[in-house]
């Protein structure tokens, strides 16, 4: 009998599933609602700097989730965000220094190179990090400040 590993590596330890925990149907990855920014206990947003391995210089998302070495991650792409949670059938495991590494298939389909910076969205009420790159960033205030023009051109 072969088994299946998946293509996508991070550092760290990546355990293959026993045949009871791969029997288990496959569990949607979409992205949670977005609480309120403003709230005390809402999401916390920051900018990291991804390193050529893939690491996320922003130890203080993994603090505010409570993420530990060895916890299990799920890590999936998005259309071009990532979504980051930590669950038991994960296949990555976070390493013992408190840094999300994003895999290579990630990065790439995310279109973040070695020194990008990305915008990160910690939401320890969903137990989930969003990673979004500088595209859709970029993407997202192109819209914004349209909206901000419209009711001008509207005007005149």
């Amino acid at each position: 009998m072969s088994t299946f590993l998946s293509p996508l590596v991070l550092p760290g330890r990546i355990a293959t599933p026993s045949p009871a925990e791969s029997s288990s149907p496959p569990v949607p990855m979409g992205l949670p609602p977005l609480r309120d920014l403003g709230a005390v206990d809402g999401p916390r947003l920051s900018i990291a700097l991804m390193d050529g391995g893939g690491r996320l210089q922003d130890r203080g998302a993994v603090a505010v989730l409570g993420w530990s070495p060895g916890d299990r991650l799920l890590i999936t792409l998005v259309q071009t965000s990532v979504v980051i949670r930590r669950r038991p059938d994960g296949v990555f495991v976070m390493p013992h220094k408190p840094y999300v590494a994003l895999p290579a298939p990630v990065r790439k389909g995310c279109g973040a190179l070695a020194g990008s910076r990305l915008l990160l969205v910690a939401d320890p009420a969903h137990d989930v990090l969003i990673v979004h790159p500088e595209a859709a960033v970029q993407a997202m205030l192109r819209t914004f400040h349209t909206s901000l023009a419209a009711p001008e051109e509207e005007a005149s």
